[in-house]
């Protein structure tokens, strides 16, 4: 501001020295003083503008963008947004798309000609709906290797009801005779739901798109066919909307040309996503992982798993009562009864009526009564702990009681679902219902798992692989502290407490067991002081001093996550050991907050990607080498399978899953499985 000042009062700087006994002391001592360098900065500021630069003007200037380059450039890095907002600002259409596919559907209405459909390898499956159920299927027949010249530019495809469906079984179980499909899985069950199996699975472009854009998580087809075929297929189901077979179609079976359009659509994209993936290097990922697994998953969620129906209806009861008892007790403590369920009305009575501490505020400026917020007051009063039993019981009343008896099938068991594209990572997520969250931490929690029961003459065998999480950090770092403490086969936490701490591993107690262990899993999810501080209930100075000493001691994992940044700073992605990408253009923000979780986000992506990548690939080869008369995998949670094993053969399957888990891949490090067996999950995890 005083520079602005002087230079308004007197031009220019001449006129600024000109005048320094005008000014007060310390300002004419310091222009005195430096009146060298502030005419320095002046020569180095001035701009020189007389320079040939022997350029020609009109190649700067700018030309029409290219609409499909800037186009395949945002969809890599899934800029969704900002490619709308530059369609915008531009006022330009994006890259023409078609909105037609030259397609003949022929209705096949006997079994002769069912019979005779040209069943060959490369074919494309779409299913065909009515009211939700599977009633056909259009059958876009694969290249024919006898014919000559190019093929040609319409295509010719069939429409199979499902009373035909019976003829083309042979052909559809058959691993050799090679089908795309879209939804792969989806349409599997479907077929499985009549009576047929499906093999030779060859392309899926929804799990080619999720390999190349994770975030994106489950693209529509439609979406598929605009970004890498430039086809709008929404303009052409809306087209046939507006007439033809539209919303007035009197002929009463389903709309085969839409369907027709889409077969195509899967059939060329596996040209266009095959080359990307080619350029990427990660064809091995969708041909020798993602597609292999379909069928494993099909097959888990066929056999589903066994629940004690009875046992949960009992434990429901017992929840009730419990519930209806601490009520009881909260509204004594509080002076009155008031809606428990209720954030507000409980904020009310924590920190009005009963004046306890405000922690933290929401949003909004409500004082918080979220659960890390009430662990924090449990000291304060003995409503905060009722409350939190409270909270407990009827999570686990309504998640895993009320959430779980309905989803139990005439069979006694729980079919769910598990998701290939449900997270960025590359880890499988699971619905309907999430049996990846089944509680085990707390011992009420511990008591749902009772409910899951192996059949009559089978046991649960489960599989865990040990800290694998941290043997892959050490094996991308190859920090020598870790790499010598997983190879004597040491407790990782212990070995890391003696370390951090200056003790022997014979002295290191289950408190500083407990806090490695915290900084070791802290550092792989880009936690920092404050957050080790808040778990570990120490103050934020000491909980600074034990990561630098961690750091110390393990100085190869500081360099490595600080390479891990730069990388995918400098890439705009993150890499797995198998190649599986995770695009992080957050980290270029030029909002703080935003660019720290993508940092966070940055140091966990290829540890805990390759462990997923790592599961999937022993879940391949279990599948393939556990023999169905002696068992079935039924889920997989995290680092963990579940297997449901006949009586007789749970020792044989026991040696072959270790031996599969353990040496499925090859690392600086061993892999180590933990097994425990049982008849129910609590037991085995007791």
């Amino acid at each position: 501001k005083t520079a602005s000042r002087l230079l308004a009062d007197f031009n220019d700087l001449d006129g600024v020295f000109s005048h320094l006994e005008s000014y007060p002391p310390r300002l004419r001592s310091n222009l005195t003083t430096h009146r060298d360098q502030v005419l320095l900065n002046r020569s180095l500021m001035a701009l020189v503008d007389d320079l040939d630069l022997e350029v020609d003007e009109e190649r700067l200037r700018r030309g029409e963008p290219d609409w499909a380059t800037i186009k395949e450039v945002f969809d890599r890095l899934e800029f969704a947004t900002l490619w709308k907002r530059l369609l915008d600002q531009e006022g330009g259409p994006p890259p023409p798309t078609k909105s037609t596919v030259e397609v003949a559907v022929r209705p096949v209405d006997s079994a002769a000609d069912a019979a005779g459909l040209p069943l060959r390898s490369g074919m494309v499956l779409e299913p065909v709906h009515e009211s939700g159920r599977l009633v056909g299927l259009v059958v876009l027949p694969g290249p024919d290797p006898s014919a000559a010249g190019p093929a040609p530019s319409a295509a010719e495809a069939y429409y199979v009801p499902a009373a035909l469906l019976v003829h083309l079984a042979p052909a559809l179980a058959d691993p050799a005779v090679e089908h795309s499909a879209y939804k792969a899985k989806e349409l599997r069950q479907e077929l499985h739901g009549l009576g047929y199996r499906l093999e030779g699975l060859a392309f899926d472009p929804e799990l080619a798109g999720y390999i190349i854009g994770p975030a994106g998580r489950s693209e529509t087809l439609e979406d598929l066919a605009a970004r890498f075929l430039s086809l709008d297929l929404t303009a052409i189901e809306s087209g046939k909307a507006a007439g033809g077979q539209g919303a007035f179609d009197f002929s009463g079976g389903p709309d085969l040309e839409v369907a027709g359009a889409r077969a195509v659509a899967v059939r060329d994209l596996r040209a266009a996503m095959e080359a990307d993936l080619e350029d990427r290097d990660q064809m091995s990922l969708l041909a020798e992982m993602e597609l292999p697994l379909v069928g494993v998953l099909a097959r888990m969620e066929q056999y589903g798993i066994g629940v004690d129906r009875h046992y949960l209806k009992k434990m429901g009861a017992e929840f009730r009562a419990d519930l209806a008892g601490l009520e009881t007790r909260i509204h004594e403590e509080a002076g009155g009864s008031f809606n428990i369920k209720s954030s507000l009305q409980l904020g009310d009575v924590l920190f009005g009526r009963l004046g306890l501490p405000v922690v933290k505020k929401t949003p909004r400026g409500t004082p918080s009564t979220a659960a890390a917020v009430l662990e924090k007051l449990e000291d304060a009063h003995p409503i905060v702990a009722l409350v939190l039993r409270y909270r407990e019981v009827e999570k686990l009343r309504g998640t895993y009681v009320e959430g779980y008896i309905p989803l139990i099938g005439p069979d006694e068991r729980i079919h769910a679902r598990f998701n290939q594209t449900g997270a960025a990572t590359g880890r499988l997520s699971s619905d309907r219902p999430n049996l990846q969250n089944i509680p085990v931490r707390s011992e009420l929690g511990r008591t749902v798992r009772r409910a899951f029961v192996a059949a009559d003459g089978h046991r649960f065998v489960v599989a865990d692989y040990s800290q694998i999480e941290l043997r892959i950090l050490a094996h991308l770092s190859k920090d020598p502290g870790l790499l010598e403490a997983f190879t004597a086969g040491d407790d990782i936490h212990t070995a890391t407490a003696a370390r951090v701490f200056g003790l022997t591993p014979d002295t290191v107690t289950t408190e500083t067991r407990r806090r490695a262990k915290a900084i070791n899993f802290g550092l792989l999810y880009g936690m920092e002081a404050y957050g080790l501080a808040d778990r570990l209930k120490i103050g934020r100075q000491e909980a600074q001093e034990h990561m630098d000493t961690y750091f110390q001691q393990f100085p190869d994992v500081r360099e490595y996550l600080a390479e891990v940044v730069r990388e995918a700073r400098r890439d705009g992605y993150t890499t797995t050991l198998f190649g599986r990408r995770r695009y992080l253009p957050e980290l270029l923000s030029g909002n703080w907050r935003t660019r720290q979780m993508a940092e966070r986000m940055a140091l966990n992506a290829p540890v805990q990607g390759s462990a997923a990548d790592v599961m999937k690939i022993a879940m391949i080869e279990l599948d393939r080498r556990l023999a169905p008369d002696q068992g079935r995998m039924l889920l997989q949670i995290h680092d963990e399978l579940v297997f449901e094993i006949r009586e007789p053969a749970v020792e044989a399957a026991v040696r072959l899953v270790r031996e599969a888990m353990e040496g499925v891949v090859e690392l600086d490090v061993p892999l180590t499985v933990d097994v425990g067996i049982g008849p129910d999950l609590a037991s085995v995890k007791a």
